[in-house]
């Protein structure tokens, strides 16, 4: 099977090509514009010295009667007559090239081995009719080029070799994270370790990888409490139903052993029907729990009077408080209306007031307080019970906990977990005051919201 490139040498690989591409364009192009231009500030010049020499030439019966420097400026220069044949230099002092003479035409003629520019004028003084012709050699100019091709080609490998290996440098360096991510999911993978976490060096660097690596981490983090959650979750839900179904079980067999009298198959009967209701309240509460987890549960917004609504919930708890000798005492002001779920808020009211007789002290009281206050419903409930220490205020809320575990039998463990559920839903806010075997104060403030 052939072995597949990584995506560093092809990322180096890709970098390198294009660079000696881009490299050998601009080489080739700076060359053509370098021949250009030397060629035609070459032109401009033997122009310029043959249009000048031009006004100096003077004839005196046919004859040129004045000095003329016929190497001026590396051009070299010829004065023919009409038939085109050599007047001046008497002396040649340059190289004549076989070329037709053309008026002021510029033309590249190559000649003993070398190229030449040939420019002609022809000209007319003193009732002679004469040509100038100016040739200058094309080889120095095509010699520089040359170096400087050649020194182009010298330099481009040593630049090709620095930019790979820089190149595959940026790009291994710039790849860790991705390493690192692959050495995180396979540690996970083999060993189920929701604990590990993707190193990088720089966790402030604003590179899209770090970027990743950070919010992949975040994600990690979040399934591991998530994980962690349900895992705790399982195990107080196996807790939570094994008690109330062991009980279940030992009354119903001691009823079936035929040991039990009348009085003692009564009470077993009525502890297995406390235990099913218990179950049924757990079961009921765990799958609103995931119905609004999995975004089915839908809450059914009216207009409520919940003044009206917690008056009367107060009052079916005066029965209750007065058979566990607790005084509750209510302060509702009257006509406040809001848009709620009625069945939810009467279950968060409910739950308050339940978990305060639970964990209240003999004798004890609890006031129940409904007002209005900047935009919000707001419901207070006191009570002089146990109190929650202040490491333990944070774990009221989750699922199955208990402050006073020896109470366990007594609730689900889910009454202010199901609070705080009803409160975000209403995008509302719940807060906790508490002092140990003093009292504890629940602070409910739902949105005022009217039609």
């Amino acid at each position: 099977m052939k072995k597949s490139i990584s995506i560093k040498a092809r990322v180096t690989i890709w970098y390198t090509v294009s660079m000696i591409i881009i490299t050998s364009l601009v080489v080739i192009f700076l060359v053509s514009f370098s021949q250009q231009i030397s060629k035609n500030q070459l032109q401009q010049k033997l122009i310029d010295v043959v249009t000048d020499t031009i006004q100096e030439v003077e004839f005196h019966n046919g004859e040129i009667n004045n000095d003329i420097d016929f190497y001026n400026n590396g051009v070299s220069l010829f004065i023919y007559d009409i038939n085109g044949y050599l007047i001046a230099p008497r002396v040649n002092q340059g190289i004549q090239v076989d070329s037709l003479l053309e008026d002021q035409t510029v033309k590249v003629v190559d000649s003993i081995g070398e190229r030449w520019l040939v420019y002609d004028i022809f000209g007319e003084k003193d009732n002679t009719n004469y040509w100038i012709r100016g040739i200058v050699s094309m080889s120095g100019t095509r010699q520089t080029l040359s170096d400087m091709a050649i020194i182009a080609l010298c330099i481009l490998p040593i630049f090709v070799i620095i930019t790979a290996i820089g190149g595959f440098y940026i790009t291994k360096r710039a790849f860790i994270p991705i390493k690192n991510i692959a050495e995180t999911a396979d540690t996970i993978n083999s060993g189920n370790d929701l604990s590990s976490r993707i190193k990088i060096k720089n966790a402030n660097a604003n590179d899209e990888l770090s970027h990743l690596v950070n919010t992949m981490n975040d994600m990690l983090s979040r399934l591991q409490s998530s994980f962690e959650t349900e895992k705790q979750f399982t195990s107080d839900v196996s807790h939570e139903l094994r008690t109330p179904i062991a009980v279940i079980i030992s009354q119903c067999e001691y009823i079936l052993s035929g040991k039990a009298n009348k009085y003692e198959e009564k009470q077993a009967f009525e502890t297995v029907l406390k235990n099913s209701k218990r179950m049924s309240d757990i079961i009921s509460q765990l799958l609103m729990f995931v119905r609004a987890e999995n975004g089915k549960f839908k809450p059914n917004m009216e207009n409520i009077n919940v003044s009206m609504l917690c008056e009367m919930l107060v009052m079916d708890f005066e029965n209750v408080c007065q058979q566990n000798d607790i005084k509750i005492e209510s302060n509702i002001k009257p006509d406040i209306y809001t848009i709620c779920d009625e069945v939810l808020i009467a279950r968060l009211i409910t739950n308050i007031i339940t978990n305060a007789i639970k964990y209240n002290k003999p004798f004890g009281s609890i006031n129940v307080e409904l007002y209005e206050n900047d935009g919000y419903v707001v419901l207070n409930v006191k009570d002089t019970g146990i109190g929650i220490s202040e490491e333990n205020i944070n774990n009221i809320w989750k699922r199955f906990y208990r402050v006073d575990t020896s109470r366990s039998g007594e609730s689900t463990g889910l009454g202010l977990s199901m609070v705080k559920w009803i409160v975000d839903i209403h995008n509302g806010d719940i807060s906790v005051k508490s002092v140990v075997n003093i009292g504890s104060e629940f602070i409910v403030k739902i949105p005022l919201k009217n039609k």
